[in-house]
């Protein structure tokens, strides 16, 4: 980027007096507002007319309108601003480039600036802007109203939408993101560069965090790990990380901005509303939160895709006892799938809990150590149909209100194999046609009773294909019948405690801007998968509950019995 900013290293007493002041000014003039307020994206018009922009250049009057509590409702800067001075360069490759100067390069994008509480209305398409929503020391409700928007934000590897705060606790802000019925949103993006913010008159301290060659970057670029002083970063307007030995292997700081998900935020986050919303991240998570994640209403069709977690709650201080990470699901439909090129990912991970309350739900792990579903503290199903598939199993907590089965393959399935479940009379009860391997299944409906159950791979099937899951199927040639070696009953599971929930029962996704017929053609024998590996996961199942795949898969009957119920070792049947 050609334009520079010099950035003063250290700040006096009276300067950080200063600006505590008028920070407590800033707030009392927070822009509130009940009435709803529209955004054209598209043009860059709100119900008042043109929005107000500062360009680059524009940076001081900025900072005096910031000061002083006079900032319009919205408006827009073409840099993202940190509380104390313009964003850093996004990671230490990109400052080596240019050398330890102590001249900074700007963050240039077109960002909307939310300065008011109330309903804001969002319609249009935005190329390479983003939507940032602060909500420090704020006490009313803010309402994002998505209404046909298409916003991309991938080229500057940035969040689309970004709800920050200092303190990833705070709650005096409820902040939701309302897809508006009859609309179609879609968001692409994700990622926050990192930025140093060890103090510059603390630098010595934190010598010793660094070794080798992180040692040596260290200490050849002081400049960039010395950003701001001790005072001014307690003025930072984003919540800051600690890093950990992993996040220092490729030279970071010892703190900085974390944010990752296309839709990303500091605090607790709800969706609500009829509408279809599809996130995109080509760069890490599709939608991640420092706080509670919510999907409220039993309404709404969500589509995540993702290089990393589709969804996530995390809290990154790890010493943080009051971690608000649980993550609720009650939606119409839901699919986050992670990317098979992705180096890792989890579909669905929490933090804290998981609680499935409604909808149909298709979460699908990146082939390797991880999950469809998982969570730190229990994960709860009470109600909605679920299909997660992943190489591990994290365990479902056996107090969910609703039977779940649990298939472990001896034999995993590959690419366009198709899976189907059938009821005692001949129904399918799912059928499901894989773009990847696995070692594990979940399944869990309301249609699920203690009742024997038969599992066939491939046959031919005839009905609607949508991201791998067959609806509306009209007829059934069984395929390969498949069995198992091993039938753990039910699991214990992690006990924490039920969670009160509403059951909402099971509904038909709504449809679609696109929707596959599709008629699954596949020949009945072919060779089984050659790779026997087992789920990684010994630390998630004890070794008795392992797949045991030296034993004979003689068991075709899968006869369920209470809320959980596993299966491992399938394979092809042997009489």
């Amino acid at each position: 980027m050609n334009n520079k900013y010099k950035i003063i290293s250290t700040i006096s007493l009276i300067g950080a007096i200063t600006i505590t002041i008028l920070l407590v000014f800033k707030v009392i003039n927070y822009k509130s507002s009940s009435e709803s307020l529209e955004v054209n994206l598209t043009d860059l018009t709100y119900t008042s007319g043109d929005i107000k922009s500062y360009e680059i250049s524009d940076f001081n009057t900025f900072l005096t309108d910031y000061n002083n509590g006079t900032l319009p409702k919205i408006y827009i800067t073409k840099f993202l601003f940190d509380g104390v001075s313009m964003y850093k360069p996004y990671d230490l490759d990109d400052f080596i480039e240019s050398g330890n100067e102590t001249e900074v390069d700007v963050l240039e994008i077109t960002t909307i600036n939310i300065n008011t509480t109330g309903s804001i209305k969002l319609s249009g398409e935005l190329k390479g802007g983003m939507i940032a929503v602060n909500t420090n020391n704020v006490t009313k409700d803010i309402n994002l109203l998505l209404n046909g928007v298409n916003i991309d934000t991938d080229s500057k590897k940035v969040p689309v939408i970004y709800v920050y705060n200092k303190d990833i606790n705070y709650t005096n802000s409820k902040v939701t993101i309302n897809a508006l019925n009859n609309t179609n949103n879609y968001l692409e993006g994700g990622k926050l560069k990192k930025v140093s913010l060890i103090p510059n008159d603390k630098l010595t301290d934190y010598t010793s965090k660094y070794n080798s060659d992180n040692k040596n970057n260290y200490e050849k670029y002081t400049n960039y790990y010395g950003i701001y002083s001790e005072n001014e970063i307690n003025n930072i307007l984003f919540a800051t990380v600690t890093a950990d030995d992993e996040d220092l292997s490729d030279g970071d700081p010892y703190y900085f901005y974390k944010a990752s998900g296309a839709i990303s935020s500091d605090i607790d986050l709800y969706f609500e509303g009829e509408g279809y919303l599809e996130v995109t991240s080509k760069n890490k998570e599709g939608i991640e939160t420092k706080g509670n994640l919510s999907f409220q209403g039993g309404s709404g069709d969500y589509v995540i895709n993702a290089e990393d977690d589709c969804l996530n709650t995390t809290t990154d201080n790890k010493e943080n006892s009051n971690a608000r990470n649980n993550l609720t699901i009650d939606v119409n439909s839901l699919k986050a799938i992670v990317s098979n090129d992705a180096d890792e990912g989890d579909a669905i991970d929490s933090n804290g809990e998981l609680i499935i309350n409604g909808g149909i739900i298709m979460a699908i792990a990146k082939p390797g150590g991880d999950a469809g579903i998982d969570s730190e503290n229990g994960t709860y199903i009470n109600g909605g149909t679920i299909i997660a598939t992943g190489d591990m199993y994290d365990k479902i907590n056996e107090s969910s209100n609703q039977r779940f089965i649990v298939l472990s393959f001896g034999n995993r399935p590959i690419e366009n194999d198709i899976i189907t479940l059938l009821d005692s009379s001949d129904n399918v009860v799912f059928a499901y046609q894989t773009d990847r391997t696995y070692s594990n299944l979940v399944y869990s409906s309301s249609i699920l009773t203690d009742a024997t159950y038969t599992l066939y791979k491939n046959g031919t099937i005839n009905g609607t294909l949508e991201n791998g899951l067959y609806n509306n199927v009209t007829s059934y040639e069984k395929g390969t019948q498949l069995a198992y070696s091993s039938n753990t009953g039910n699991l214990g599971g992690r006990q924490q405690g039920m969670p009160s929930s509403n059951i909402i029962n099971d509904n038909n996704p709504k449809e679609k801007p696109s929707n596959d017929n599709a008629q699954g053609n596949i020949p009945k024998e072919r060779p089984n998968d050659s790779d026997n590996m087992l789920p990684p996961d010994q630390n998630e199942r004890p070794s008795s509950e392992m797949p045991n795949n030296n034993a004979a898969a003689t068991n075709k009957d899968f006869t369920l019995n209470g809320i959980a119920n596993l299966f491992s070792g399938i394979a092809t049947y042997q009489e």
